[in-house]
């Protein structure tokens, strides 16, 4: 499981340091070390994959590769981090909502509604919204995630996170859950828009246009929500990041949603010092 919160909307909100690009190199003017930061989507169907030879050719002039979450091929996640066994998720829903999350339960699940509440009685809300976009993904998948590990693997070059899995999953512990419910039932309304505002998605994201990619992931996102999954954890990457390139090239690839805005890494690393330029792909 991966967070793949993005919606979409293709207009032009911001003029920080960001400049329209994915790929950005990174420089400090008192090292002599250059690292490189990639804007990814976690996922992208197979036809539309856009992974240019230009990043293989950048990321062989790094000593180390980091990602959101090291070796994330690789990665099992504990159930338990899913489910809540003192918060039943039928208690905090409406009879309407309950009603609406069970017919999609039959539909797409193929669930009867007694096999849907024995098996996710006591899921976290979060595990039902993954659910549900995953099953609007392309069943053909390709990953940046997981073409840059098996770059990594050819070099033998050094793999890192900036998180793990399980803080991943933590996130949505900050998040009380009617506001996660409010997240299943706007994903449930959006369903049949889904995968049209995904080949969309896919279409800004290949025409390398930062600007567009960041409005897609302000759309319709709370303020708590954008706090959490963006604000939070840019913050507490910076200082890990800084580190990082202090003793080496680092090759670093999250999100594009995280490159975004004045709270995003882009600008962030610019008020730390460090020269920000973009690279076109």
């Amino acid at each position: 499981m991966y967070l793949l919160f993005f919606t979409c909307l293709a207009t032009n909100k911001y003029t920080y340091s960001q400049q329209n690009a994915l790929l950005y190199s990174v420089k400090h003017p008192k090292s002599k070390k250059t690292s490189y930061l990639l804007g990814t989507m976690h996922v992208m169907s197979q036809e539309k994959f856009f992974f240019p030879s230009k990043i293989e050719e950048v990321i062989s002039n790094c000593k180390m590769l980091c990602l959101e979450v090291e070796n994330i091929s690789n990665q099992a996640i504990d159930p338990a981090s899913l489910f809540d066994s003192n918060k039943s998720l039928k208690d905090f829903c409406s009879v309407a909502q309950w009603d609406s999350i069970l017919v999609w339960a039959e539909k797409d699940l193929m669930m009867t509604n007694e096999n849907f509440e024995s098996n996710f009685k006591y899921a976290k809300p979060f595990v039902l919204v993954q659910l549900m976009i995953q099953n609007t993904l392309p069943v053909i998948q390709m990953s940046h995630e997981k073409e840059l590990e098996k770059l990594a693997d050819k070099t033998n070059m050094k793999k890192i996170g900036l998180e793990t899995i399980d803080e991943q999953l933590n996130i949505f512990n900050n998040i009380e859950y009617p506001l996660q419910i409010e997240m299943i039932m706007s994903q449930l309304r959006d369903l049949s828009q889904s995968e049209t505002d995904f080949k969309t998605m896919e279409d800004i994201y290949n025409s390398q246009n930062l600007d567009s990619l960041c409005a897609f992931s302000e759309k319709d996102i709370t303020p708590i929500i954008r706090e959490e999954l963006l604000v939070k954890r840019n913050l507490k990457w910076i200082s890990n990041m800084q580190d990082f390139m202090k003793k080496q090239s680092v090759f670093f690839a999250v999100g594009a949603a995280h490159l975004c805005g004045p709270d995003g890494l882009i600008e962030l690393l610019s008020k730390e010092g460090y020269v920000i330029e973009g690279i076109n792909l």
